[in-house]
């Protein structure tokens, strides 16, 4: 299920720009072909303050494109989107409301926005739990939830306004946007303002368990003290309450009670009362005087909104710069692992230098030795040769002096005879 604020929470919900008949008031039928010629008939209409509601025929198949591609060509020239789109497939007829919205409404709509935001972000800067800063993380502002019902197709701004909308049209409008959006919307928040005269305001929720609050008064010009109240939003009303403790949903008539409930959004009598004063006296500055209570509950909201936008950016920067810091950690570490294998490899070619100076040396104390051994050997067999040859002439004075004494010894004997 998507989770996001502007589809899950619809804020000042009302009617699109045809109601449940098919009579639209001061309906304009300008000839349009393309979306360019609805682009420009938008744009001038508006800056002719001439805006109004307008019809025109255009095929069931590129009704989506057509919502698509005209919020993002405004969108490109800086103007604001189509506050309210219906189409009618038995018709084929498209219906926009162009009027652009007043500055009250802006103001209103922008405050509110800022309160859920910063909401948002204080509970995910003091929320333990994983899970929950999984969920909240992951709301987010999205188009609105397309609605089809009865042959009808309804695209809506996220905060709209009816000046002069019946009340239980718009309520009959709120029941449809949680019935007939798929479970996609699950609370719908209206804030009723007095328009002509600017001296009233009504707050109302409607959830998938019913109004939770309905039709309350939460400022009136004529009473000397303003109702005390409050409107508290859950993350069941953004998200699949499935994936959440009992602590952050909504309480049902059905469930036990001793479950103590935190809510996620707190939007306080005070803070609306301030948000509308502000903005109708942007709106009537000479009429509507701003009152210092206003300023300071304001001031005391914006200091609010800018402490926890500060502590969700200092979060984010941290959850920025720890990556960032492992990254570093990680390459210093193979920094560290390339040098030691640098230093391994310089120590390997330093054994390998020595052994290749061992293996030399050994090498060249053998060659030495067997140098020496043969020329050891060769003076040896000289020796050896000589002794042999002196033996021999030794032998043969022998055998010659032999000889002799043999010569000798017959010439003794002879001389005898």
């Amino acid at each position: 299920m998507a989770s996001h604020i502007s589809s899950n929470l619809a804020e000042g919900l009302t009617a699109p720009a045809a109601s449940e008949s098919n009579c639209h008031l001061g309906l304009v039928w300008p000839c349009v072909r393309t979306i360019e010629d609805v682009l420009d008939y938008v744009v001038n209409s508006r800056q002719s303050n001439t805006g109004s509601i307008i019809g025109f025929h255009w095929l069931a198949s590129d009704v989506h494109h057509l919502y698509q591609q005209l919020n993002a060509r405004l969108f490109d020239l800086a103007e604001p989107k189509v506050q309210r789109f219906e189409y009618d497939y038995e018709s084929q007829i498209v219906y926009l409301d162009i009027m652009d919205e007043s500055p009250i409404h802006h103001h209103v709509r922008m405050r509110l926005r800022d309160h859920i935001i910063a909401d948002l972000a204080t509970l995910i800067a003091v929320t333990d739990g994983p899970l929950i800063r999984q969920l909240t993380r992951s709301i987010g502002e999205y188009d609105p939830i397309p609605i089809e019902f009865e042959n009808k197709l309804f695209k809506q701004a996220d905060l709209a306004f009816g000046q002069s909308e019946p009340r239980q049209h718009m309520w009959r409008k709120a029941h449809q946007y949680i019935d007939l959006s798929g479970g996609k919307i699950r609370a719908v928040l209206i804030l009723d303002l007095q328009y002509s005269g600017m001296k009233k305001a009504w707050v109302s929720l409607l959830t998938t368990d019913g109004w939770a609050q309905h039709h309350e008064v939460c400022y009136d010009d004529d009473l000397d003290k303003q109702p005390i109240g409050q409107v508290d939003l859950y993350l069941s009303d953004f998200v699949d309450p499935a994936s959440l403790p009992l602590a952050c949903c909504r309480s049902s008539t059905a469930e036990l009670t001793g479950i103590t409930k935190n809510p996620a959004i707190t939007l306080t009598y005070d803070g609306l009362r301030a948000i509308f004063r502000r903005a109708r006296h942007l709106c009537k500055p000479t009429e509507c005087i701003r009152e210092s209570s206003d300023e300071e509950t304001l001031s005391m909201e914006a200091e609010r909104c800018i402490a926890e936008a500060d502590r969700h950016t200092a979060e984010a920067d941290r959850q920025t710069a720890e990556p960032g810091q492992r990254i570093a950690e990680a390459e210093q570490r193979i920094a560290n692992a390339e040098q030691r294998i640098a230093s391994a490899e310089q120590r390997m070619v330093e054994a390998e230098r020595r052994t290749t100076e061992v293996r030399l040396e050994t090498e060249q104390r053998v060659a030495e030795a067997r140098n020496e051994g043969r020329l050891d050997m060769e003076r040896r067999v000289r020796l050896s040769r000589r002794k042999g040859v002196w033996l021999m002439q030794s032998g043969v004075w022998l055998m010659q002096i032999g000889v002799w004494l043999m010569k000798s010894d017959v010439q003794l004997t002879e001389s005898d005879v």
